[in-house]
């Protein structure tokens, strides 16, 4: 069995190398290694692999042709701007159409720039999505039946497992509370936890500087398919300026926008605008309580 390895110059991780190793636990395997300047050039190297062409005449020095490979992984890094985006789809399309020409298998391992929110953990990521691809890849063409014993499983490469789909019918719930005038906001934070608590909801609490920054959050957290919505808590009291309008109205379409964006509830349990001290400290436990009643209220009315 032979399996090709095609990898980037683009890259900032040496992908194949990652590959390789991961191979190097299963000697009975041969590989032959192509390197291709960017993603869109992956579909025509892996190609040539698949047929058994290889570098000049497809031949090695000997004049013995170059066997053709089993399986092909196609290794490659997307960039975080919306061209690199546009790239990586035209070389999928290329690697289908590589598939569908020769017959036989080739597994896209894509890791993007923005999956991830350091260098260490895009480390991590491309590590976990290329080792676990090389297994599925030995599977494929050494055992391809024992594939089906994880077929419903959630099973992924790159992050943790999604897990099998359950019908549980529990709530978990993030909450998201300002630090800004903290003498309100932890208030709010433990009476949202009470009341979640009270109607049987599950909850990771979170804390960001203010209002303002609570939309990139929230977003991260959104992501996550263990939480079902979002409670968002703060207190923008009123200055001498129209600051306070200003940051409760593009919070709030912000976070408008995201629960559309990811068919989850946002709820707004922020004090503001025009809000004097005294109004939001008599506020704090009433604005709290609406939002998480009403973050698990739309839950379950979604839900139905």
């Amino acid at each position: 069995m032979k399996i090709g390895i095609v990898d980037t110059t683009f890259s900032r991780v040496n992908m194949g190398e990652i590959a390789i190793e991961e191979l190097g636990l299963h000697p009975q395997i041969t590989f032959e290694r192509r390197t291709v300047p960017g993603i869109k050039d992956l579909a025509v190297e892996c190609k040539r692999l698949l047929e058994g062409v290889g570098t000049g005449d497809g031949k090695l020095e000997t004049g013995n042709p170059i066997p053709a490979c089993d399986i092909v992984l196609a290794l490659g890094m997307v960039g975080g701007a919306p061209i690199d985006t546009q790239c990586a789809h035209e070389a999928s399309l290329g690697i289908q159409q590589a598939k569908l020409l020769t017959n036989k298998h080739i597994i896209e391992v894509f890791v993007h720039e923005n999956e991830a929110w350091s260098g260490e953990e895009f480390i991590e990521i491309c590590q976990s999505r290329i080792r676990k691809h090389v297994q599925n890849a030995l599977l494929m063409i050494t055992k391809p039946e024992t594939l089906s014993e994880n077929a419903g499983m959630g099973v992924r490469q790159g992050k943790k497992d999604e897990g099998k789909r359950t019908g549980s019918g529990s709530i978990t719930l993030g909450i998201v509370t300002a630090q800004f005038n903290s003498e309100i906001t932890e208030k709010m934070s433990k009476e949202a936890q009470k009341i979640a608590k009270e109607k049987g909801a599950e909850t990771f609490n979170f804390e960001v500087p203010g209002v303002y920054d609570m939309p990139i959050l929230v977003k991260k957290l959104l992501m996550d398919k263990n939480l079902d919505g979002i409670v968002t808590l703060g207190a923008v009291v009123k200055g001498d300026t129209a600051h306070d309008e200003v940051i409760t109205k593009d919070v709030a379409r912000r976070l408008g926008d995201l629960s559309l964006e990811f068919r989850k509830p946002v709820t707004l349990g922020i004090i503001g605008h025009g809000v004097g001290w005294d109004a939001a400290v008599s506020r704090k436990e009433e604005y709290a309580q609406r939002a998480t009643e009403a973050v698990i209220y739309m839950i379950k009315l979604l839900r139905k």
